[in-house]
Formats: structure tokens, sequence, C-alpha cells
């Protein structure tokens, strides 16, 4: 009889990676934010800002898709998987602001960002794969 593979394991090790690389990325993305708006000329006080609010909602919605795809995957409950999918929506292009968007971008923001996303795209693939893995009908046996 075939063995199912069960694609948990893989979707909680990139969760668990996840969760300390946003963790730095966090607190990478901040002090370059300080030295941005110390060092560089500032298009002005309400982008900086605008950038932090941005960053805090970052924060939010990183850390609300973590928690809730770590806790779906380890309950096999499909809805905290479904809502980290639909959180990693504006968690990407949150990410992507930081890459393309803003004023100023630095190299390593670039290699942060990149990275960031990475991690979202292969967490969304398994994490999709996790859905179909536990909606599957189970088989009967013989």
């Amino acid at each position: 009889m075939p063995m199912v593979m069960n694609s948990s394991l893989t979707y909680e090790i990139l969760m668990y990676l996840n969760s300390f690389y946003f963790g730095m990325f966090a607190v990478c993305e901040v002090g370059m934010g300080v030295f941005k708006a110390v060092k560089l000329p500032s298009p002005g006080t309400g982008t900086t800002l605008a950038e932090f609010a941005l960053l805090l909602f970052l924060l939010a919605t990183e850390s609300g898709r973590i928690y809730l795809g770590r806790k779906g995957n380890l309950m096999e409950r499909g809805l905290p998987i479904l809502l980290g999918i639909v959180l990693t929506v504006p968690s990407a292009l949150a990410t992507l602001y930081f890459l393309i968007w803003q004023n100023y971008v630095l190299r390593l923001e670039v290699i942060l960002c990149s990275i960031q996303l990475v991690l979202l795209a292969s967490e969304l693939v398994i994490s999709i794969m996790c859905l179909i893995a536990i909606y599957r009908p189970t088989p009967l046996e013989d």
C-alpha cells in the first residue's frame, strides 16, 4: 500500500525558519529606515512616517500569518491555514514596496526582501499543498 506524503512537516519547517528570519528582517528594516532618515536627504517627514507605518503593518500581518499558519498546521485545521494564505498577499505587497517602490532602496534591502519573497512564495505553495492534504478524503481500506 503506497504511503500518502503529508506536506505539514515541510510547511512547519518553513514557518519556523521564517519566524526567525522575519524577526531579523524587521530589525534590519528598522535600522535601515533610521539610517535613511538620518543620513539620506529625505523627500519629507510624511514619507518617512508612512514607511515606518508600513513596516508596522508588515510586522502585524506577517506575525499573524506565521501564527495562523503554524497553528493551523499543528491542529490540522484548514481555516487558519487559509487565513494565513490570505495574509500572504498584503505581506508580499508590503515587502515588494520595500524592495521596489520606496524612495531609497539599499543593496542590503534588495537582498533581504528577495529572501523574504522567496520564503513567502515557497510557503504559499506548501500551504496550498497542506490544505489539499487536509481536505483530501481518506481512502477506504479493504
